[in-house]
């Protein structure tokens, strides 16, 4: 398409409802609603990989078709949900942290040992519930400002060394990142990442000798394994078939608690 040349008709959303594929599952209308990592709209549960778009204005049946045979309409905003109990409760000095999906109308202040995923911002807490500010936007530029990373420099690709660095921050570990600065003319070369000796379940980042490049750029996605807490010790331990003395650059992603 060209630029404008005369006034436009630009369609727009009215108001703030919105609509969502939706994955092979029910909802109810009122439900938390969340996105997975397919995209589909889904409900609010104790599962990772999701994320909290609204609260679900009708209730809709497709756990017996597939995802996206049908779609919901939700709506974004702060909304009240049943507050977790014991020591998942949210509290008043919780306001203004993120909580985490229980279930399709429950949330909790953590993450319950990295099985749960972010349903939203903490606005008020009373005797009723929780007011959470639901919004994949909002949420999305939040959770940016809660990255931070941790670099480790791995002096060679070759063998099996340890490399270490202790992090200064709590939270998870959300991606393992690697570039090298120089080629791979033997074998692939791998980084294993351990927390305090323990391996990083999904952390092991595989950089391939063919087509290798100074600049290559690979990353691992951890599932499990990763919670990480001030003054842990994160290592990369080298591994693999390469036999050229290549040094690379790597980082801990850690969205922090």
């Amino acid at each position: 398409m060209t630029a404008l040349t005369a006034d436009r008709n630009t369609p727009r959303l009215e108001g703030e409802m919105k609509s969502a594929p939706l994955a092979a599952v029910k909802v109810f209308a009122g439900a938390l609603l969340m996105r997975n990592a397919a995209g589909y709209a889904t409900k609010g549960a104790t599962v990772l990989g999701l994320r909290g778009i609204g609260v679900a204005w009708e209730q809709v049946d497709n756990s017996g078709g597939s995802a996206g045979d049908l779609s919901v309409r939700y709506r974004e905003g702060v909304f009240r949900f049943v507050n977790s109990a014991d020591a998942d409760a949210i509290a008043e000095t919780d306001v203004g942290k993120l909580c985490y999906a229980v279930d399709d109308q429950t949330v909790a202040k953590t993450h319950g040992s990295n099985t749960r995923s972010v349903a939203g911002i903490i606005l008020g807490v009373d005797s009723l519930g929780v007011h959470v500010l639901v919004s994949e936007a909002a949420l999305a530029a939040y959770l940016q400002t809660r990255r931070v990373f941790v670099p480790v420099r791995i002096a060679t690709l070759v063998g099996a060394n340890v490399y270490r660095q202790l992090s200064i921050h709590a939270g998870r570990i959300v991606k393992i990142w690697s570039v090298t600065e120089g080629v791979l003319t033997t074998g692939d070369a791998t980084l294993t990442a351990k927390i305090n000796g323990v391996a990083v379940t999904d952390g092991v980042v595989t950089i391939t000798q063919a087509g290798s490049a100074a600049g290559d750029k690979d990353s691992a996605t951890p599932s499990a394994a990763n919670v990480v807490a001030v003054g842990d010790d994160l290592s990369l331990t080298v591994g693999g078939t390469n036999a050229t003395a290549t040094v690379a650059n790597a980082l801990f992603e850690i969205e922090r608690d």
